[in-house]
């Protein structure tokens, strides 16, 4: 199942709330709520951006791999229906 491809991690740093792991691929996407962290994008990395019942959350990948990029949507699409039960939350990869 889906959902068994993924966990949620405590933060290790100020960076973000929380990380997704994908226990298959062991891509590490850091989630970090604008309206709560200071978030400066990485141009190393890939940004992912949605919006949450008014609330901003950017989705960044950390050490960024051919691997992460693949798997990255697919983890945001996770996180998206099992912690904030939004199945349907906009996707973009540009913030708006």
């Amino acid at each position: 199942m889906e959902n068994e491809r993924y966990v949620l991690l405590p933060a290790t740093d100020n960076s973000c709330a929380e990380i997704i792991l994908s226990k298959v691929t062991d891509t590490k996407i850091k989630v970090c709520p604008l309206q709560k962290i200071s978030f400066t994008p990485d141009p190393n990395e890939i940004q992912l951006y949605c919006e949450n019942k008014g609330e901003s959350i950017a989705f960044q990948t950390d050490g960024l791999s051919v691997k992460n990029g693949l798997d990255m949507f697919m983890a945001v699409k996770w996180y998206a229906r099992q912690q904030l039960d939004n199945p349907k939350m906009l996707i973009m990869h540009y913030r708006s």
